[in-house]
């Protein structure tokens, strides 16, 4: 009997069997049911009965007929083989089905209980992403607006609402609707361990121009709700407090209570808002309240604050006012990461404060430089390689504009305004180069952290001078080391290495420098006995190399007088070059300019024969008016 039925069931009741186990009345039915629904799931493969119930569970949510005709869709729309008028076709049939599907419900009722189910949020982000208008995506923000805070709070919903600020960023409409919804929700939301990465993402998208009314919040209601002029309204916290000081000690208490002390607990150290508001409250906070309330504290989360401008401000703030023991938690936060933090467009400030103003130069060096000098790859990989294709460790520093900074600070000896020559005006405003807590003198300092990277840096520069050459960074940092080192013989020959008749620019005007330079002059006359004792002849082969002749000329000239020879080369040949060069449309500057200069020092220093009368010499006295020279003529 039970075998027959069994034969007989199709699959609709095989549904019907299935979900009514599945609810536990299998327990409470007649045991020809059970017999049934025991045959019938022995008939079945284990996956096969693991999707009739994952069908069955489905079918019990709300609006089940809805998600799953829009995931039939989404299948097709997510295609990557789909056309523009398919796209458009699909899209038009999810927007219906999403926005149109209940009239009974209230408006944006369904797309948000959709969008905040683990299964259907894919749906709603594809209608989002794919929407070929810019209406579209503004009706799917506004149907969502109703429920735009939770769902920013749902692991799984705020997927939509980061499509939102990221394909809807442009349109101005979307954006003053997605802001609607968020304000007098933003400090809830920015403390909130998923809604801090829409916050996130909303602040790193948006200009501040458009997200300065809603920032607001951050200091206040003194400043959220009483502020309707546009133009009283600041940026940060310290314009705002500018403009009413009378607010500073509210405003501090506000921010710190509702935003940054929660954030801490959370470690939401991470995000970029986050770190932009930690900095704006330390710029506005006393020195004495800051080490005795946060240093501590953000020494330890050095890592994560470097990541951006802001935050890195905030890590040189600890550098410069905390303690040898503050800067020793720092480096070993950093402990790891010199190389990559040194690299970054950001966190390479950080080093250099730390180098500016760290008495403890032996643990400087353990934690931190001593990772610069090792090349940072896997020593099973490098067994492999070749000698002769393995870079310098600190080449791909020597050669970044940010990360050879380094070297120069350590370089350059006392001289402050040749140091502050290579830096921007943005880091001159942030590094400190002195600080109340260290007692050793700059200099010292300098020399104990040049004597670590000495060795390493006379190599760089005696064996890859020809690749440092063709980079102003590393053009830079062979200037400096020619400076720096005394015993420079081995570099010297390195630089006479150098192509003189190079067609590089950086190359060309990185000799030229080296040659006008003042404090030192062993490569100029090095280079001057090379080209005068060669075959006693100087051939001009381009415009850069003539640059270069000139330049060793002219330091010649200031330092031998009027007895500087100019054997080896005449006005004849350089006439002739010249005239080779013009006619190929080749530059020319540079043999003109040496020609010019050549012609003037072959010029005798004589005064002309007295064949000529002289010319007659003015009286001192008034020169003769208009008049008197009308009377004259007559």
């Amino acid at each position: 009997m039970a075998a027959t039925k069994t034969a007989a069931v199709s699959s609709g009741t095989k549904r019907k069997i299935q979900k009514n186990y599945s609810k536990g009345g299998g327990k409470n039915n007649n045991n020809k049911k059970s017999k049934t629904t025991t045959t019938n799931t022995k008939e079945l493969s284990s996956s096969a009965q693991r999707r009739i119930l994952k069908h069955e569970r489905q079918s019990h949510r709300r609006h089940a007929d809805i998600v799953l005709e829009a995931k039939n869709i989404w299948n097709k729309l997510r295609l990557k083989t789909n056309t523009k008028e398919q796209v458009k076709e699909l899209e038009e049939d999810l927007l219906k089905l999403l926005l149109m599907s209940s009239s009974d419900k209230a408006e944006g009722t369904l797309v948000g209980e959709i969008a905040l189910q683990h299964d259907a949020s894919r749906v709603v982000q594809a209608a989002i992403q794919f929407a070929t208008t810019p209406e579209q995506r503004l009706q799917l923000t506004q149907a969502l607006s109703s429920q735009m805070v939770e769902i920013s709070k749902n692991p799984y919903a705020h997927f939509c609402v980061l499509k939102v600020i990221q394909y809807g960023h442009t349109h101005d409409a979307t954006v003053r609707a997605l802001l609607q919804t968020f304000k007098g929700n933003l400090c809830k939301l920015s403390v909130h361990a998923v809604g801090a990465r829409v916050i996130e993402m909303l602040f790193s998208t948006l200009s501040s121009k458009q997200t300065r009314a809603l920032r607001q919040e951050y200091y206040g209601p003194h400043f959220s709700l009483f502020n309707d002029n546009a133009e009283e309204i600041g940026n940060t916290l310290a314009e705002n407090l500018k403009r009413q000081p009378q607010h500073e000690a509210v405003s501090r208490e506000f921010l710190y209570r509702n935003i940054l002390s929660k954030g801490m607990e959370k470690n939401l150290y991470g995000f970029g808002y986050f770190q932009q508001l930690l900095w704006e409250y330390v710029e506005v906070l006393p020195d004495d309240e800051f080490v005795s309330s946060l240093l501590s504290q953000l020494s330890e989360q050095a890592l994560h604050l470097i990541s951006t401008r802001a935050g890195t401000k905030v890590v040189m703030r600890c550098i410069a006012r905390g303690t040898a023991k503050d800067r020793r938690k720092i480096m070993k936060a950093l402990k790891g990461y010199a190389r990559s933090s040194l690299m970054h467009r950001d966190a390479y400030l950080a080093i250099l404060q730390l180098i500016l103003v760290t008495d403890d130069t032996v643990t400087l060096h353990r934690l931190c430089l001593a990772e610069l000098l090792s090349d940072g790859d896997d020593k099973d990989d490098d067994d492999e390689k070749e000698e002769e294709e393995k870079t310098h460790p600190l080449m791909e520093f020597a050669i970044d504009e940010n990360a050879s900074k380094l070297f120069l600070m350590l370089l350059i000896s006392d001289d402050e305004e040749e140091r502050r020559k290579y830096l921007d005006p943005l880091e001159l405003e942030v590094l400190e180069t002195t600080s109340s807590t260290s007692k050793k003198d700059p200099e010292l300092r300098r020399k104990e952290l040049v004597t670590y990277l000495t060795p390493a840096l006379r190599s760089l520069c005696m064996n890859h001078a020809s690749e440092l050459s063709n980079s102003i960074p590393g053009t830079k940092v062979l200037l400096q080391a020619y400076k720096c080192f005394d015993d420079d013989d081995d570099i010297v020959k390195a630089y006479l290495d150098l192509d003189v008749a190079t067609e590089h620019a950086v190359e060309h005007y990185f000799l030229q420098h080296v040659i006008a330079c003042k404090k030192k002059t062993t490569f100029a006359d090095a280079l001057w006995k090379q080209l005068q004792n060669s075959d006693g002849d100087v051939n001009v082969i381009n415009s850069r190399q003539a640059f270069v002749i000139l330049s060793l000329f002219q330091q010649q000239k200031e330092k031998q007088g009027s007895s500087l020879s100019l054997s080896g080369i005449t006005s004849q040949r350089l006439q002739q070059v010249l005239k080779t060069k013009k006619a190929a449309k080749e530059p020319t500057a540079g043999i003109e300019a040496l020609l010019k200069f050549i012609d003037g020092q072959k010029k005798p220093t004589e005064k002309k024969p007295s064949g000529k009368k002289p010319t007659e010499k003015k009286s001192p006295g008034k020169k003769p008016t208009g008049k008197k020279t009308k009377r004259s003529k007559k």
